[in-house]
């Protein structure tokens, strides 16, 4: 009737404008799929349907796709050098080639889609402290420090080739091979927020990972004291300080595989009663952790042990900017005499710390 009519216009009047435009992205991105932007790819046009909408509500041109797509389902483990053998005309599951799990989010970076252009991101360096004053003493001006880190666009890019003679062959090729690119980009890129990444040239495109940047919290394990649990212990007890960390549990911290298997099988006192590893002991202490790969193996002098966010005022102290959109190119045409096609998987990021007092890496030493 018409009092229901007006009642219902007037509580769609009351849904802020804001409110309504991200449930209508939200839905339109259940609707995407990444097959549908390498369609468009491999077809030399711009995405169309629901791809072409949500690329519309988010501001990105249509023959680009979002970065979220990029993040693929765990897959079990392929090598790429395969090609020279045929495959049956119905092959089993196709086994990709397994990444190492991806940690920086873990560890407490932030993961943030920026604007076109320069992205600042300033901190409060110094500032005023209180005091008690009597009556009509007057309060002391302090003074304050601001600092903030600009990060600009850095190119991340993965390329490879395929003969079309393998695409007759081998059944879904080019679905495996894009979805490679996809994997190694998202497992690449998080790699280079630990171990940093200088192979760019110039050296304006590299990255300063964990591992070198600078203002961090240092601990050093000795190599006398890494089989100790009350010394492992010690070493991450203090990261707890009362101000960016209060407790075990605002410690965030990844594991290299080398520290990983040391603690998970030495004994924390070989003198007890009871039988206890040093892993066992730091989660009764409240640490949790995971392992990443690709970071350590061993634990000789000087190589890492862990990485530490802590916890508070993590958010935005550690940012990987990401400049909203990837781009798949299928370039049929420049070594079209030979045969082969070109896959090209590229996008623009940066990482940086802009507070990187609330960071910490442990490592080895003697």
């Amino acid at each position: 009737n018409e009092e229901s009519e007006q009642r219902a216009a007037g509580a769609a009047g009351d849904t802020p404008a804001g409110d309504a435009e991200d449930r209508e992205r939200a839905e339109l991105r259940g609707k995407v799929q990444m097959g549908s932007y390498v369609a468009a790819a491999i077809e030399q046009r711009t995405a169309d349907g629901a791809e072409a909408e949500y690329n519309a509500a988010v501001g990105i041109a249509g023959n680009r796709f979002p970065l979220d797509l990029l993040a693929p389902p765990e897959r079990r483990a392929e090598d790429r050098e395969a090609t020279g053998l045929d495959t049956a005309t119905m092959p089993r599951t196709w086994l990709d080639r397994l990444f190492s799990g991806t940690a920086a989010e873990a560890v407490g970076v932030t993961m943030e889609s920026v604007p076109v252009g320069k992205s600042s991101h300033p901190v409060t360096a110094t500032g005023a402290t209180a005091a008690q004053r009597g009556k009509s003493e007057a309060a002391v001006d302090t003074a304050w420090t601001l600092s903030v880190t600009e990060m600009t666009p850095k190119r991340n890019a993965v390329r490879l080739l395929f003969n079309i003679e393998d695409t007759a062959r081998i059944p879904a090729l080019e679905s495996a091979l894009t979805r490679e690119l996809r994997m190694s980009m998202t497992e690449g890129v998080d790699r280079a927020i630990f171990l940093g990444d200088n192979g760019a040239s110039p050296d304006a495109g590299d990255i300063v990972g964990l591992t070198t940047a600078t203002g961090l919290v240092e601990k050093t394990i000795t190599q006398s004291n890494k089989v100790k649990g009350s010394n492992v212990l010690q070493a991450f007890a203090e990261l707890i300080d009362g101000k960016a960390a209060m407790m075990a549990s605002d410690l965030k911290a990844v594991f290299a595989v080398g520290a990983n298997t040391l603690w998970s099988h030495q004994l924390a006192n070989t003198g007890a009663s009871v039988d206890t590893t040093i892993a066992e002991f730091l989660r009764r202490f409240g640490l949790q952790w995971m392992t990443r790969g690709d970071i350590e193996d061993t634990t000789v002098d000087t190589e890492f042990a862990a990485f530490v966010g802590l916890g508070r005022g993590l958010d935005g102290s550690g940012v990987a900017a990401v400049w909203e959109a990837g781009e798949l190119i299928r370039d049929p045409y420049s070594s079209s005499a030979k045969g082969e096609v070109a896959l090209t998987l590229c996008y623009l990021w940066d990482f940086a710390l802009p507070r990187a007092s609330n960071f910490a890496r442990v490592t080895f030493g003697s």
